[in-house]
């Protein structure tokens, strides 16, 4: 594995956020490095911090949530779901999450967030009437992407007024995290203290 940022064990808010949603399930050390494209030194750091805030429990068959650790997750979602992978866009693989009661915001300035954060590209959609639609010309994505506003329509329940994120970049990770960096641009404020503490 390719040692990438020096020396020193380093992740994201995006890696925390992203872990905590990948721990539904008991997952291994390895398979988290992988997902996340993190050195398993900081994948170490890092649950080794979720352990010291009591929220994960660990078994043979890998880490998990406990209990307070699934109170945290649900108090995270209600603010973005978890990134779901909801095919290719441009031959790269593409994420998408919801956003929910999303403050003001600027489609471009997001989608600049999302390419600043390693993304290859982004689409900020809005839901109106059950469908994902353009904000600028409240253009349906089913209009021009009729496959991928299925898949959106099929991993989420969506509700109206709610934002749909898609990111897409070369590797998997990056299209990840660049979904979860736009859901904590428009929601960060109001991420709970624990998650917040994890990268101080």
């Amino acid at each position: 594995m390719s040692w990438k940022r020096g020396a020193y064990p380093e992740f994201t808010l995006e890696d925390a956020v992203a872990v905590l949603f990948i721990l539904k399930n008991p997952v291994g050390r390895k398979t988290i490095s992988e997902l996340l494209d993190l050195g398993e030194g900081s994948v170490r750091t890092l649950l080794r911090k979720l352990s010291g805030l009591e929220v994960i429990s660990s078994t043979q068959r890998g880490h998990l949530l406990n209990e307070t650790g699934v109170e945290l997750l649900e108090r995270l979602d209600e603010n973005f779901s978890e990134a779901k992978i909801v095919g290719e866009i441009e031959g790269c693989p593409a994420y998408a999450l919801v956003v929910r009661n999303p403050p003001e915001f600027k489609s471009i300035e997001l989608r600049d967030e999302a390419i600043r954060f390693f993304a290859k590209g982004a689409m900020i959609l809005r839901v109106k009437n059950g469908e994902p639609v353009f904000p600028e010309d409240g253009r349906p994505l089913g209009e021009t992407m009729p496959e991928l506003a299925e898949r959106v329509k099929n991993a989420f329940r969506l509700e109206d007024d709610e934002l749909v994120v898609i990111t897409w970049a070369e590797k998997g990770a990056d299209a990840m995290k660049s979904a979860y960096h736009v859901a904590l641009v428009l929601k960060g404020d109001e991420l709970p203290e624990e998650i917040k503490s994890l990268v101080r």
